[in-house]
């Protein structure tokens, strides 16, 4: 990804996510490259960077999906990318485990906020397979962020602590 331009590499994502995650969709369940992407953004330029692009990710996202909830991918994108951005410059400063375990846990709380909205009708109906909807929703991202970590891993998007 060039950093220098995180503008083009969110159209890059944003054409990825809109025509690759079709034919990796398993019964109904895609990865969220759009969000792998926010969080990476978060991570290099920090919670502002985060909020903007998760908002205007989210947007697009929601413009161009035929969803009925507009503006669920914009709150829970930026609520993320400002989460994750306050994780910036802190992996030599943090526990390594705390650090992987904080961006987790972001990750699944957007999850769950996510889900929770989309599918509320399956939460009524069967709080089983809500969770089960939101354990293979969130795994399966997770398996695109650990490829992404094999490439290029959170702790070295901005290794220059002392600036942060």
């Amino acid at each position: 990804m060039n950093w220098r331009h995180p503008a083009l590499g969110a159209v890059a994502v944003f054409l990825v996510q809109f025509f690759l995650s079709e034919y990796l969709t398993i019964q109904r369940i895609r990865p969220d490259f759009l969000l792998i992407y926010v969080m990476y953004v978060a991570l290099r330029n920090g919670s502002t960077q985060g909020v903007i692009y998760g908002f205007a990710l989210g947007i697009f996202e929601d413009f161009l999906s035929a969803g009925s909830l507009l503006g669920l991918a914009p709150l829970t994108k930026s609520i993320t990318g400002f989460l994750i951005g306050r994780l910036r410059g802190k992996f030599s400063r943090m526990n390594p485990f705390v650090f992987h375990l904080a961006w987790v846990a972001v990750a699944l709380l957007h999850f769950v906020v996510y889900i929770y909205v989309s599918y509320q009708s399956v939460y009524e109906i069967s709080q089983l397979l809500f969770w089960q909807t939101w354990i293979l929703m969130a795994a399966y991202t997770f398996v695109f962020i650990g490829i992404m970590q094999i490439i290029l891993p959170f702790h070295r998007i901005y290794p220059d602590d002392k600036l942060a």
